[in-house]
């Protein structure tokens, strides 16, 4: 073979080879051309102001439709300048807190980023960061919302997300109208000054209301669907719907309330040589017909607060025999201000409220001499506190909400001008201080898991969270700034 057939070889060779390349490079087996591939961006992209100076928390959603997605990219730069910063890691969730040097306007964007590299368009919003922070009462309350609500429903988990899977959070029923009470009190407080929050909290209450505030118990017969075995749970309910009723200048709420009074809970009361009080719950024996504290103080609360509504006397008369009989078999004829053993704060302040509401309505002095000494003794006494600070009374959901119960209750009572100055003053320095320390004993580096401990002398430590403790601290912060606002204000 010569040289001349040697070279034509090479050459055919050569170009074979290369348009095999050609191919390989171009057409890979079982791949596809992805070139042409949209990234879906995310959406719900919304900054929030925290309780810090130059802080935003941002919270997007991320997109279904993407596979092998990696996470958002996120970009800010002050308005009217070019000098665009890049959060230096890729997040991987649903939130940010975008901490910033000032408190200007900023662009915001989000940019999807899948495995391959691919990035979807961004997203971008405007949004200006406080110089001050916000209240931390709205950061409290946000955590609460954000954390424990079940937003379709307005009701409440007993832990974040719902993240212990425990079966618990179906039963949870009286609870809830101490949850929702603490977003009606931020409701009242930002409704001029945030309307558009203000809206998403009376949807969150209409659902809560639609809901029936998570009710287990379903009677088909039950016009109101709040009715429920036990007595105190329904008179809990019932306040929250009178609440919602006077916030909300709605008489849906207030009429269910009092269908639910009429129907299911003053006809359960029975009378013997002790006197007239409610059961408990339902059941025929002696623990479901034992007429407790817990019952009878917000069943007679519930029926000063629908006299005031409806001017009807039954109301007056039942509110004055619960409140009597809760007087004559407990222990507040021992003179020292408890009112059951062991002294609890709710009790003690859903008691104090209904003597304080008896007292505007009769005037007669005896009335307010019970608020008074009822709490008095729940922010004096050993029992109830510890160090100065109210105590740590167990971490079960029906614990652990009890000082959201008793907040509101001492509030009142300390802007009430009808009560002792010097009683006044002492519980304006006792919420204050109670404030104080939690505020000391939150980690804001936590935001938006900023959760309240049991005892709110210390830091939360545990592994999960609980819906009552957030909503007793969330409760603490929102009764000190309404407090603080109504004396600034006077």
């Amino acid at each position: 073979m010569n040289k001349y057939v040697l070279f034509l070889i090479f050459i055919f060779s050569c170009i074979a080879c290369g348009e095999t390349n050609e191919q390989d490079t171009n057409t890979i087996e079982g791949s596809t051309d992805t070139s042409q591939i949209t990234i879906t961006p995310v959406t719900n992209l919304k900054a929030k102001i925290t309780q810090n100076p130059n802080e935003l928390y941002l919270t997007w959603t991320n997109p279904i439709t993407v596979t092998n997605m990696l996470g958002v990219e996120i970009y800010y730069k002050q308005k009217g300048s070019n000098d665009e910063k890049r959060v230096n890691t890729i997040q991987k969730g649903e939130g940010y807190l975008l901490r910033l040097t000032s408190a200007e306007p900023y662009f915001i964007s989000v940019v999807v980023v899948d495995n391959y590299g691919r990035k979807s368009e961004r997203v971008t919003i405007t949004a200006i960061p406080s110089n001050k922070g916000v209240p931390l009462a709205d950061s409290c309350t946000y955590v609460l919302i954000e954390q424990f609500m079940d937003k379709t429903k307005g009701t409440f988990w007993v832990s974040p997300q719902n993240i212990s899977g425990n079966s618990a959070n179906t039963y949870i029923y009286w609870q809830q109208a101490h949850a929702i009470d603490v977003v009606l009190y931020s409701y009242e407080r930002i409704k001029d000054n945030n309307p558009i929050l203000a809206a998403t909290y009376k949807e969150y209450f209409e659902r809560w209301f639609q809901n029936h505030g998570n009710n287990y118990h379903h009677d088909n017969n039950d016009p109101t669907g709040f009715s429920n075995p036990y007595t105190d749970d329904m008179c809990w309910i019932g306040l929250t719907l009178l609440r919602m009723s006077e916030v909300l200048d709605d008489n849906k709420f207030a009429d269910t309330a009092k269908r639910l009074y009429d129907t299911y809970i003053i006809t359960r009361k029975w009378t013997d040589d002790k006197g007239t009080g409610l059961p408990w719950n339902n059941e025929n024996n002696s623990n479901g017909r034992s007429r407790n504290i817990c019952t009878n103080a917000p069943g007679a609360l519930m029926a000063t607060k629908l006299y005031k509504k409806y001017n009807e006397d039954k109301y007056l008369s039942d509110a004055k025999i619960l409140h009597k009989f809760a007087y004559d078999n407990n222990y507040l004829t021992l003179g020292d201000g408890r009112i059951e053993e062991p002294p609890l704060t709710y009790t003690q302040g859903t008691y104090g409220e209904a003597s304080r509401q008896l007292y505007h309505i009769t005037n007669e002095k005896y009335y307010l001499t019970c608020a008074e000494k009822v709490i008095s003794y729940v922010t004096t006494s050993d029992r109830c506190l510890t160090n100065g600070i109210l105590r740590n009374e167990g971490p079960s959901m029906d614990q652990s909400i009890f000082k959201a119960v008793l907040i509101p209750y001492i509030v009142n009572l300390a802007l009430d001008e009808a009560a002792n100055s010097t009683l006044r003053q002492n519980l304006i320095l006792f919420l204050r201080k109670n404030a104080e320390t939690l505020s000391a004993n939150l980690t804001r580096g936590t935001y938006p898991e900023m959760y309240c401990n049991y005892y709110w002398g210390s830091i939360f430590t545990g592994n999960i969270a609980s819906m009552g403790a957030q909503a007793s601290g969330a409760s603490l912060l929102e009764g000190v700034l309404r407090l603080n606002t109504a004396l600034e204000n006077n």
